[in-house]
């Protein structure tokens, strides 16, 4: 029914370049017979916590807007001064507060589990990121979150590998009316499906973080008419 094209940004010097790619995904989307719906919209890097590399100009012309708060493994993309699972986590709460200060993020991408850091981190010492996030600041977070109706993205097979934290963050989030969008990261057609893992589905991973359709944002901001066309 719909489909969302998230070209990616992730410096501000893209920006000229970004705008001509969104006027081209726009004009190939409404020249293609299509029942469904198709948005045009963009994954965004917040490059450090008062900067996005798309700005409100840009973003008030797409669909939607998509800032990932964690794409720490890019050189343009301010890391904490010490690389250790405190650090990161008291980093990426800053992160997720200026996305959210920003007024024009949809959705934050792919939060909290940082797979980028698989490099430097173990998956325990992921895991322990999740563990360390301070509850006080999380939930000024959520909270900020609702107000300017940002959103969080599940993939649920990502949810699967801190399915603990997850769990409790939706818990968390329903008691401040912050909202979810469920996204596969798909960067490849493989990948739209939700492809299952360990024989649990999409569905599975849903049922057990008890998310449901009041839990979900199903809406974006509104836009305002661009020359990217309607």
């Amino acid at each position: 029914d719909l489909m969302g094209i998230s070209e990616h940004i992730d410096h501000v010097d893209q920006r000229p370049w970004f705008e001509g790619v969104c006027r081209e995904n726009k004009k190939e989307a409404m020249d293609v017979s299509t029942k469904m719906k198709v948005m045009v919209g963009t994954e965004s890097s917040m490059l450090n916590p008062k900067l996005c590399a798309v700005g409100k100009d840009i973003a008030d012309k797409l669909d939607y807007v998509l800032v990932a708060c964690n794409h720490y493994h890019l050189k343009v993309v301010e890391n904490p001064k010490s690389a250790t699972p405190q650090a990161y986590a008291d980093h990426y709460l800053d992160m997720l507060m200026g996305a959210a200060e920003l007024g024009y993020a949809d959705t934050i991408a792919h939060p909290f589990y940082h797979t980028k850091l698989g490099k430097i981190f173990s998956h325990e010492d992921l895991l322990k990121i999740t563990a360390l996030y301070n509850r006080e600041r999380l939930t000024q977070v959520l909270k900020k979150a609702a107000e300017v109706n940002m959103a969080f993205e599940i993939n649920p097979h990502h949810a699967d590998i801190a399915l603990d934290f997850f769990i409790e963050l939706v818990q968390e989030a329903r008691r401040y009316g912050t909202k979810f969008t469920l996204g596969t990261d798909a960067h490849a057609l493989e990948s739209l499906g939700y492809p299952g893992s360990n024989g649990r589905t999409c569905l599975d991973i849903l049922n057990h973080l008890t998310i449901t359709d009041k839990d979900l944002k199903w809406e974006p901001k509104k836009r305002i008419p661009s020359e990217f066309g309607e």
